[in-house]
């Protein structure tokens, strides 16, 4: 799927105010080169501070030089390269040299220069704490059978090796005290996103429901609630915040009663206070309701204007139910027109008379690339019906697509291959994370807007048998 960090990316960018302007005292440039050894080719390196957005071109060497002006305050920052990402802390007047090594990406990644020591710890955490093989994560180690009480003590145990290695890390460097109490709050909304996400896991690993006791979310109460509203903007808020929306409903979908929307509010105001996080959470908690359950966000939308105290959010939340009413269930889908592998044009309108297995992914997408055998074996199944499976891959460089597809084998059997360069067709769609499947009638119509991913076998395929019922 697309991963929640680029969506986080694309939400901030929606409500963030400008970026600051250049000050010639007060501003001075960050200098940011690199060398990407054995990097693939085709792509560009990006650097996301903010709001602001600084691209170059990779040389065949492998190297590349960043500058970004404007940063008036020491800022978190994301790079990314052929859908790749790492973590950074800038301040202005840094000046960074960065190295790694493409296939071994979080594991080497090195910084030299004024403000290396923030950037190398967050480099060594995130490969220590997450990407390494034997990183201790307690969301490897949680099973189907762990109580909450065990959930708790992998939590609690995790939390204190990450402010053991931060301690330890910033005696032997000098670390920024802004950092280092960053930081010491990141591990702690880390750790909490953990425990809110457990209940949600238990209750879908065991098919059963969870009995938690009933202090279980008293750890909401250690945050400091005035920096989650100061900082409701970075992305480790906005993790945590998303993963609450399962403390809100913990039996599944939202009720379209408009009592429901105020028991939200009553619980959300315990948790966190009559402030910015929690308005945030109920606004990510109703546009994720949406798509699916519309009538529910629509009874909900009057409570959630009156108590909320964000007009933007109010105003978004309002944008989206207007739009969402052309992508329900028995509305025509928004059409289309794209180019094949082979360059021809194709269009949505092609398939009138057809049922349509639409499927947006990308090469870059790992649990996309996970999906392409079932996908063929469901081409298989359906082969001579009035089935077509049309695949339509965002942000993908033609290039890489051409191979994946060629390789693959991704164009037989009905198997339609398109490629969107931008979002402007998933965005119609209201496509915001991947892979996304949707079902459209013979009639050109939307049938289903959250539809099986073909991995899930038989209910992909009798979701598929209804649409082409009469």
């Amino acid at each position: 799927m697309l991963s929640l960090g680029y969506w986080f990316v694309l939400l901030a960018a929606q409500f963030a105010p400008g970026p600051s302007r250049p000050h010639p005292t007060r501003s001075p440039v960050v200098v940011l080169r690199g060398h990407l050894d054995h990097a693939p080719a085709g792509d560009t390196v990006r650097l996301w501070v903010g709001t602001q957005q600084v691209k170059t071109a990779l040389s065949p060497a492998g190297n590349f030089t960043l500058i970004v002006t404007g940063l008036s305050e020491a800022s978190p920052a994301s790079l990314s390269y052929a859908r790749q990402r790492t973590p950074l802390y800038l301040s202005p007047g840094d000046h960074l040299q960065l190295t790694l090594e493409f296939p071994r990406f979080d594991e080497t990644v090195r910084y030299r220069g004024r403000g290396a020591a923030a950037n190398n710890y967050l480099a060594q955490a995130l490969w220590r704490f997450q990407g390494a093989p034997t990183a201790a994560h307690p969301e490897r180690q949680r099973t189907p059978t762990t109580t909450p009480e065990r959930m708790r003590q992998l939590a609690d145990a995790f939390r204190q090796q990450q402010q053991f290695f931060l301690a330890g890390y910033a005696a032997a460097h000098p670390l920024p005290p802004a950092f280092q109490h960053q930081a010491t709050l990141d591990i702690d909304l880390e750790w909490a996103r953990i425990l809110l996400d457990y209940p949600g896991y238990r209750r879908s690993a065991s098919q059963q429901a969870v009995v938690l006791p009933a202090s279980y979310y008293d750890f909401l109460q250690q945050l400091p609630r005035p920096q989650l509203d100061k900082q409701v903007m970075r992305e480790p808020v906005l993790r945590l915040l998303t993963a609450y929306g399962g403390r809100l409903l913990p039996a599944g979908p939202l009720r379209a009663d408009p009592a429901e929307a105020a028991r939200l509010y009553a619980q959300a105001t315990a948790d966190f206070g009559p402030n910015r996080a929690r308005d945030w959470a109920l606004y990510q908690l109703l546009s994720f309701q949406l798509p699916d359950n519309r009538a529910a966000v629509v009874a909900a939308y009057p409570t959630f204007q009156a108590l909320n105290r964000d007009t933007i959010l109010t105003r978004n939340l309002r944008q989206l139910l207007a739009e969402g009413q052309h992508l329900q269930p028995g509305q025509p889908a928004p059409a289309f027109t794209l180019l094949d592998q082979k360059g021809q044009p194709v269009s949505l309108t092609d398939f009138r008379g057809k049922v349509v297995y639409l499927d947006f992914w990308g090469t870059w997408c790992a649990p996309c690339r996970q999906e392409l055998p079932a996908a063929a074996r469901l081409a298989r199944h359906f082969a001579g019906r009035d089935v077509v499976f049309v695949s339509i891959a965002v942000n993908d460089p033609e290039k890489k697509w051409q191979q994946v597809v060629a390789a693959e084998q991704l164009t037989g059997l009905k198997q339609v291959q398109l490629r969107s360069p931008d979002a402007t067709v998933p965005t119609a769609y209201h496509v915001w994370e991947y892979p996304t499947y949707l079902i459209l009638g013979r009639d050109g119509h939307i049938r289903l807007t959250n539809a099986p991913r073909p991995s899930a076998g038989a209910v992909t395929v009798l979701a598929l048998e209804q649409a082409l019922q009469p």
